[in-house]
């Protein structure tokens, strides 16, 4: 056998190749079902997310609307300033708030509506307060409030202010 038919034996064998694209392509296929498995995983992650803020702010706005409801109802009776602080969460999942007592929202059924809005949240929570109660529109950011009665409209405002 000479030198030539070696070396022209050699070029044309071509069975190493099919090992060595096997891996190549098995890698490639891996690595695209990882990336897509991430992408998916961090979507879900954000809409569970979004998901416990909305419930978290809806707590809240509940217990507020509670609070003002019972605050409303002992003042009516009196006609004089009273006033309620309350304790809050300062933030939901690491994002702070805003609750906004108004009495025109496009979302409220009644004559008085709070209105908690986060950051992470692209709609802002809806709670009804109950029929009758007479509102200032007023704002403030999650935590420690203070709920006020001038004797004839209640306001949300921070306890600290």
């Amino acid at each position: 056998m000479n030198r030539n038919d070696v070396t022209e034996r050699l070029l044309e064998d071509r069975r190493g190749v099919s090992v060595a694209l096997t891996h190549v392509l098995t890698m490639g296929i891996t690595s695209v079902l990882i990336a897509g498995l991430i992408i998916t995983a961090g979507g879900a992650v954000e809409t569970q997310r979004e998901r416990a803020v909305q419930g978290e702010l809806t707590t809240i706005g509940e217990r507020l609307g509670t609070e003002l409801t019972a605050l409303d109802r002992a003042a009516e009776s009196t006609n004089s300033t009273m006033t309620v602080e309350t304790s809050h969460p300062e933030r939901v999942v690491n994002t702070r708030y805003r609750v906004r007592l108004t009495s025109n929202h496009s979302d409220c059924r009644t004559d008085a509506c709070l209105v908690l809005d986060a950051r992470t949240t692209e709609t802002p929570v809806v709670i009804a307060v109950r029929d009758g109660i007479d509102t200032v529109e007023s704002s403030a950011l999650g935590g420690e409030l203070r709920l006020v009665h001038n004797g004839t409209a209640v306001r949300v405002a921070e306890a600290r202010s």
